[in-house]
């Protein structure tokens, strides 16, 4: 059977052959629990299981309209179970970040540095296009993490424009290897509040209460609708850039995944605003405006961890990048990188 990695001029298979179809679902199980976790990559999942490939030219595929069944195939065993995994645990993963930080964020920590090993290895070789591409995606990591947003756990403000921005992003950074989806919406301000509304929307359908799941709605839409489109745009861009200019598109990917640990300092912990603050656009005027805050959007502050947390923190990321580094390995020789080539 022929590597979903690799690239060639032949056509399409007729239809997805079983062990890729085995490995498109696994890779998309990987894929959902990527995007809940920020620092690990969901394209990274991806070439891990060896799909990388056959995902980028179905969504290349889609968005030229060229809708073969192998493309439709690809689509449904990847996003499916990812939107299974994304529904059924993103309440879990919200109250991790939102109650747990610095035990969470030393697990990204570590999952994140788990991943650069994975993209190095799918590099051919390093060249000046490959540092240049590098040192582009640390400053672009840098501007994200310290010039888009205010500290705290969540601070966007929640409209449609903001909404459909983190989406876009996070559709952008599912499919980019070493970019982690989840952690661009961490940065944004946006995480807990999609986690938590998508986990309030699964109640809400399982309780039959309509007016619960379209309030929800009205914050997963935009995010949704940005995905798609992220995802699209970016999807089409990577498969051309990949085989156009591979040095410095993959040099790039390992510039925003080292450039990731830039914005995952665990020792802070969420406060309740004070009267007087700003919080999502709106001024707190009085203690029970504060009191009716929810915790996902409270702010944030730093604090001195104890040596029982420095020391926990630091045998959680070393046990995050095994566990990353683990699933790397998953793909085995087939975890390579697309290789430059004809589109």
């Amino acid at each position: 059977m022929n590597d979903p990695n690799a690239t060639s001029s032949a056509p399409a298979p007729a239809r997805l052959a079983g062990l890729d179809g085995a490995r498109c679902v696994l890779g998309g199980v990987l894929m959902g629990l990527a995007n809940l976790v920020p620092g690990i990559s969901g394209g990274t999942m991806l070439l891990a299981t060896g799909i990388y490939q056959l995902l980028i030219d179905a969504v290349a595929d889609l968005a030229r309209l060229r809708c073969r069944l192998t493309t439709l195939a690809v689509l449904a065993c990847v996003v499916f179970p990812a939107l299974l995994t994304i529904v059924l645990l993103s309440g879990m993963a919200g109250r991790l970040v939102l109650e747990y930080r610095w035990i969470a964020y030393s697990l990204f920590i570590g999952l994140t540095l788990g991943g650069i090993p994975v993209l190095v290895r799918s590099m051919a070789r390093c060249t000046a296009a490959t540092m240049f591409g590098v040192l582009l995606g640390l400053l672009a990591m840098a501007w994200l993490a310290f010039g888009t947003t205010t500290e705290g756990v969540s601070v966007g403000s929640g409209g449609w424009g903001m909404l459909l921005v983190a989406g876009g992003a996070a559709g952008a950074a599912m499919i980019l290897p070493g970019l982690s989806g989840s952690y661009v919406l961490l940065v944004l301000g946006q995480y807990v509040v999609i986690l938590t509304t998508i986990d309030e929307a699964r109640l809400a359908a399982s309780a039959g209460d309509l007016e619960g799941l379209s309030a929800a709605g009205l914050t997963i839409l935009p995010v949704a609708i940005g995905v798609v489109v992220g995802i699209g745009l970016v999807g089409t861009l990577v498969r051309w850039l990949l085989h156009h200019l591979n040095a410095l598109t993959m040099g790039l990917l390992l510039g925003l995944l080292v450039g990731a640990l830039l914005g995952l300092w665990p020792f802070r912990e969420p406060t309740p605003p004070p009267v007087g603050s700003v919080v999502r656009g709106v001024e707190v005027v009085s203690v029970e405006q504060a009191e009716a805050i929810k915790p996902k959007y409270w702010p944030t502050r730093a604090f001195t961890p104890t040596s029982s947390q420095l020391a926990a923190s630091t045998g959680l990321v070393l046990l995050g990048a095994l566990v990353s580094g683990s699933i790397g390995l998953l793909g085995g020789g087939r975890s390579r990188g697309p290789a430059a080539g004809n589109p």
